[in-house]
């Protein structure tokens, strides 16, 4: 695209012939636009009127800045550009520059295809952007009073660093999300409790204005808030970008962010919004229980004590920490009214930044499991639409391994394991640690297999689903004895498939029968010592 911006000679010269500037400052001044204080209504501009408003010095004039001499430079612009818009004629896009900057700027947007804001433009999409007194017409981008459309164009000519925010209510999975986004981009997570705590036990300066309004009871203000975070960023480990978590929580607090990023040519990436439920969330936290001196926490549902009977309504009798056997016990704010409250306030609050933030906004469905959330969080910020020097992290190996009795899998595997560095899960493995660590599918299986029954193919699974999330299964995993029916295998695709993943390879160690029978057959061992021969 070439991008026309055409104004009238005539404008162009109230515009141009208009400006003063301050020398030693630079501050710039229209007698129209921007005019100083001591120029009075009506009057001529001249050097005795004229006075910067911070030190009352003469303003001057350009010596271009004349009539004559703007008259001379647009018969040279002219004379220049027409034959270069003649030769992009195909390309040329006009656009209508004597108009309010949110209405160039919408139109800019819309010729280069940016993005439309979900919500409709009001009367404010026309608004020209306002100038006080002694601010340039270079500082025109500091305005926050722009339009979703301008706020949009800026994002997509910004440069720079991933700048993150991640919205989430109370349960939301925050805690467990962030840690892997940092490890994926490489950019820190940064919280306002910490930056403020930082600050004040800094002694910045900033720091010290917070600790001082905070001893004398009173709130933080925004302005110190975002000079905090304007002054974390500029840490070396932020050279990539970072992650805003609990900031901001208001639309003046977001434009205020916006307006301090711009200072160096940057925006928003993206907003990240953890979306569940508040019935679930209901059931996350409301089950939570801690044990007070170590700080582990349990859930009567995910992680539940060996203390809670199968089926039994939680409670401080039958809450009780595993290592000890000490009292469990939930936090006052971890009960349905209190979360009632919580999820209020967040509702409140929230709703206008997002909206704020709608053409960056990237909703993400946080009820399901932690990897799938954290596949979809990655993925998104891994798209053509944000830049970073981090390559998305492969897919994971998922592989299956069959052969017969005698075919060598207790050979192959540990091959694989060590040349790939992926786990080898085997069912009875998995079934026998999810009985050992207590977990809620493990105690349904062992509740089955004391009563002689079999393990159904869906606890199998389910049991499977939460052993791949584990931290070894990063890079992929080695399915061995499993599945073995078609059954298990659509099973095991569809758990798969909710994180966008499907089995990758399926090695079959293939042996003739009698090749099996002559391995097999001539085997003897040592009782007591397992040694192991072979007649062959």
């Amino acid at each position: 695209k070439v991008i026309q911006l055409d104004v009238p000679d005539a404008v162009l010269e109230e515009r141009i012939c208009g400006r003063w500037i301050h020398k030693d400052s630079g501050r710039s001044y229209h007698v129209k636009f921007a005019p100083p204080k001591s120029l009075k209504e009506g009057e001529t501009p001249s050097a005795e009127n004229m006075k910067d408003d911070e030190t009352g010095e003469a303003l001057y004039q350009r010596a271009d800045d004349t009539s004559e001499a703007l008259k001379a430079r647009l018969e040279g612009y002219h004379k220049q550009t027409v034959p270069i818009l003649e030769h992009y004629t195909t390309a040329v896009e006009t656009v209508n520059g004597d108009r309010p900057q949110g209405a160039i700027w919408d139109e800019v947007a819309k010729v280069l295809s940016i993005g439309t804001p979900s919500r409709p433009s009001t009367a404010g999409s026309s608004r020209s952007v306002k100038l006080l007194p002694g601010q340039g017409l270079d500082k025109v981008f500091d305005n926050a009073e722009t339009t979703p459309a301008m706020r949009t164009l800026r994002r997509s000519l910004a440069f720079g660093r991933n700048i993150l925010i991640l919205f989430g209510p109370p349960g939301a999975g925050k805690g467990t999300i962030a840690p892997k986004i940092v490890s994926g981009l490489g950019i820190p997570q940064l919280s306002t409790g910490d930056m403020l705590r930082a600050a004040v036990k800094a002694g910045t300066e900033v720091g010290k204005q917070a600790d001082e309004v905070m001893k004398s009871g009173g709130l933080v203000s925004d302005e110190i808030v975002v000079g905090i975070i304007k002054d974390r960023i500029k840490e070396e480990d932020c050279a990539k970008g970072f992650i805003l978590d609990g900031f901001p929580r208001t639309v003046p607090q977001a434009e205020m962010l916006d307006k301090c990023l711009f200072e160096t040519g940057e925006m928003v990436s993206k907003v990240i919004q953890l979306d569940v439920p508040d019935a679930v969330l209901e059931e996350r936290i409301c089950g939570r229980w801690i044990h007070k001196d170590s700080g582990r926490s349990y859930h009567v549902k995910f992680a539940p004590p060996k203390s809670l009977p199968a089926g039994a309504g939680p409670c401080e009798a039958n809450m009780r920490d595993d290592a000890t056997g000490e009292a469990l016990y939930q936090r006052a704010d971890d009960t349905a009214e209190a979360l009632c409250r919580r999820l209020g306030r967040y509702h409140e609050q929230t709703g206008a930044v997002l909206d704020y933030y709608s053409t960056i906004l990237e909703p993400v469905d946080a009820s399901s499991t932690p990897r799938s959330v954290r596949s979809r969080v990655l993925e998104l910020l891994h798209s053509p639409h944000t830049e970073n020097d981090t390559p998305p992290p492969p897919p994971r190996q998922v592989l299956v391994l069959f052969g017969p009795p005698g075919a060598g899998k207790g050979t192959v595997a540990p091959v694989l394991v060590e040349s790939l560095g992926i786990p080898q899960l085997s069912t009875g493995d998995m079934l026998r640690a999810a009985v050992g660590a207590g977990t809620e599918l493990g105690r349904q299986a062992e509740d089955l297999m004391k009563n002689g029954q079999l393990v159904p193919d869906e606890l199998v699974c389910g049991v499977v689903r939460d052993r791949i999330q584990e931290a070894d299964c990063d890079k992929g995993f080695i399915l061995d004895g499993f599945p073995r029916s078609v059954a298990q295998a659509e099973m095991l695709d569809a758990t798969l498939a909710e994180t966008g993943e499907k089995v990758s390879k399926v090695i079959q160690l293939d042996v003739p029968d009698a090749v099996l029978e002559e391995r097999i057959c001539g085997r003897w061992m040592h009782k007591a010592a397992g040694r192991s021969y072979h007649v062959k």
